[in-house]
C-alpha cells in the first residue's frame, strides 16, 4: 500500500468500550477515501496486532490506558479528517445519555460496591479492554454481582482468580472472553430470539450455544437458562471453575429438567472430570448431553456424549420430549478445488474444520472474528463488510472449488447480513466463470424464527444468490465434503 498514508492519533489516559471502538471505526472506515481503520486500547498485545496487519505507524508510542486510532487513506487530508471526525465521535456525549458531570470520573467509581448498592440488579455486563476488565470484575463480584465479562485479551491467571472468588461468592463469572448467555429468558451478548423450555445450557462456546438453542427452539423445547462461562474454562488451566458452578446452578433451577453442556474439545483432564460430574448428575434422574465438539458419539454411565452441534442438540430435544430431525440437503457437484471456509462464528469454523478433516477433505477453514482480523474492527457478526470481501476475492482464485460459510443472526448481530453477503456470492461465482470455472457456495444461517432480521427472508437472500443451504452447520459441512457423512 505505498500509494496510501498511514496516520494515528493517539488518546492519553482515554478508555472507550470495545463495542464503541468497533462501531466508530465501522463508521470511520465508511468514509470516501479511507482504506482501512484501527481502533484499540493501546495494550501490548493490541499494538501487536496492528504490527502484523501492517497498521502501526512507525515510532507510534502509547501506554496501556491510552486509546489509539489509526487510519489508513488515500492521501494525507483524507486520514486527517477522519481522524478528526472520528476523535470527536469518540469524546461526543450520546444524546440522552448521561452527561459528563453525571458519569463516573474512573473506572473505581463507575463500580464501586456503593453504586451496585443503588440499583437493584445483580448482574453487570463488562464490555471493556481487557487490562481493565479484571478490575471492573472483581469489584462488581466483591459487590454482590454476577459478571458476564464480553472482554476478551484478559490474562489467564487473572480468569482463574476472578472466577477462584466467584465460586466462594457462589456467583457467576461469565468469561472472559463470553459472547452469549441467556439468563431467565433475557438475551445477553450475541444471542438468538430462543423460546423459554426445560433445557439448561452451559457453554464455553459462543456461536456454539447460538447453534444448539436454535435448533432446541425451533424443536419446541426451547432453553430454561443458558450460562456462558468464556470459551478458556475447560482448559488445563482454568479447570472448569465456573462450568461446575454453572452446573450447581442448573440442578437447583426448577425450569430445568435436562442438563446440556457445549464445549470446543475441552481439556482431556477436565474433560474426564466432567464427564464424572455429569454422570453423577445423570444418576440423581437428570438427564445429560455433554456436546464437546470431535467427541465420538457415545452413551456411558447415562450421559449422551455428542460430537457434533448438530447432535448435542438432537439428543437433548428428545430428551426433553421434543424430538425432531435434519434433513440432508441434495449431494450437489462439487468442483475441483479446495474447500475454503469463511466463518464468523468460531465454534462453528472449529465443528466445520473438525468434520472436513475427517472426511479427508484439503480444506482451510477461516474465523474471521478471531483476534487477527477484528483488531480495531467491527467483529464480522457486526459489520459483514470484511467478510463480504473475502467472498468476492475467492472468486479470482483458481485453487478454490467450493465456499463454505456460516450467517449468524439475533440479537447483537447486523441487521442485514445476508444482503452483502449475496452480493458477494453473485460477484465471486461470475469472477469464476469469467474464468471457465464454476463455485460452489455452501451454507447454513444461525437464527430463529423470532429473532429480528428475519429467518425466512435472509435465508431467502442467500439462496437467490445461489447459495446452497443445509439445516445445520455440521450438515453444510457435510455436503461441502462431498456427500452425507
Amino acid at each position: 500500500m505505498s500509494d496510501t498514508v498511514l496516520s494515528s492519533r493517539v488518546l492519553p489516559h482515554f478508555y472507550r468500550d470495545s463495542v464503541a471502538l468497533m462501531a466508530i471505526a465501522s463508521t470511520t472506515e465508511k468514509r470516501d477515501g479511507v482504506v482501512r481503520v484501527g481502533a484499540v486500547m493501546a495494550t501490548p498485545a493490541n499494538l501487536g496486532i496492528l504490527a502484523d496487519s501492517g497498521m502501526l505507524p512507525d515510532g507510534l508510542t502509547a501506554a496501556p490506558d491510552d486509546l489509539v486510532f489509526v487510519v489508513r487513506g488515500t492521501d494525507s487530508e483524507i486520514v486527517t479528517a477522519a481522524l478528526d471526525a472520528a476523535e470527536a465521535g469518540l469524546t461526543a456525549v450520546d444524546a440522552g445519555s448521561a452527561t459528563e458531570e453525571q458519569r463516573p470520573g474512573t473506572i473505581d467509581e463507575g463500580v464501586s460496591v456503593a453504586a451496585l448498592a443503588e440499583h437493584p440488579a445483580n448482574l453487570v455486563a463488562i464490555s471493556i479492554a481487557g487490562t481493565y476488565a479484571p478490575i471492573v470484575a472483581e469489584q462488581a463480584l466483591r459487590g454482590g454481582m454476577h459478571v458476564l465479562c464480553f472482554s476478551d485479551n484478559v490474562a489467564v491467571a487473572d480468569e482463574v482468580r476472578l472466577k477462584t472468588l466467584a465460586v466462594e461468592k457462589r456467583l457467576l463469572m461469565m468469561g472472559p472472553d463470553c459472547g452469549t448467555a441467556i439468563l431467565d429468558g433475557v438475551p445477553l451478548g450475541f444471542a438468538n430470539a430462543v423460546a423459554r423450555g426445560s433445557i439448561g445450557i452451559v457453554a464455553a462456546s459462543g456461536t456454539g450455544a447460538q447453534e444448539v438453542s436454535r435448533l432446541l427452539d425451533g424443536a419446541g423445547a426451547g432453553v430454561s437458562q443458558l450460562i456462558g462461562v468464556g470459551g478458556r474454562d475447560l482448559s488445563a488451566e482454568v479447570g472448569g471453575l465456573m462450568a461446575n458452578l454453572a452446573l450447581d446452578f442448573l440442578i437447583d433451577d426448577p425450569d430445568t429438567t435436562v442438563i446440556m453442556m457445549v464445549s470446543k474439545p475441552p481439556a482431556p483432564e477436565v474433560a474426564d472430570a466432567l464427564l464424572a460430574r455429569l454422570a453423577g448428575i445423570a444418576a440423581n434422574g437428570t438427564p445429560v448431553v455433554a456436546c464437546f465438539l470431535g467427541q465420538d458419539d457415545s452413551d456411558t454411565d447415562g450421559v449422551l456424549v455428542r460430537g457434533t452441534l448438530e447432535g448435542g442438540a438432537l439428543a437433548a430435544a428428545g430428551l426433553a420430549g421434543h424430538p425432531f430431525t435434519v434433513t440432508e440437503p441434495e449431494p450437489v457437484h462439487a468442483p475441483p478445488g479446495r474447500v475454503l471456509g469463511l466463518y464468523t462464528g468460531g465454534t462453528l469454523a472449529s465443528e466445520s474444520k473438525i468434520i472436513l478433516k475427517r472426511a479427508g477433505v484439503v480444506a482451510e477453514i477461516i474465523d474471521l472474528g478471531d483476534d487477527e482480523y477484528t483488531a480495531g474492527k467491527p467483529h464480522p457478526m457486526i459489520d459483514p463488510e470484511s467478510r463480504a470481501e473475502k467472498i468476492a476475492a475467492a472468486g479470482s482464485d483458481a485453487t478454490v472449488g467450493t465456499i463454505l460459510l456460516d450467517l449468524v443472526l439475533g440479537y447483537g448481530a447486523n441487521t442485514d447480513p445476508a444482503t452483502p453477503v449475496a452480493t458477494a456470492v453473485a460477484q465471486a461465482t461470475a469472477a469464476a466463470a469469467a474464468d471457465g470455472r464454476t463455485l460452489l457456495v455452501v451454507g447454513s444461517v444461525c437464527g430463529t424464527a423470532g429473532d429480528p432480521q428475519g429467518l425466512a427472508r435472509q435465508r431467502g437472500i442467500l439462496t437467490s444468490a445461489g447459495v446452497v443451504l443445509a439445516e445445520t452447520n455440521a450438515a453444510a459441512a457435510r455436503l461441502a465434503a462431498g456427500g452425507v457423512a
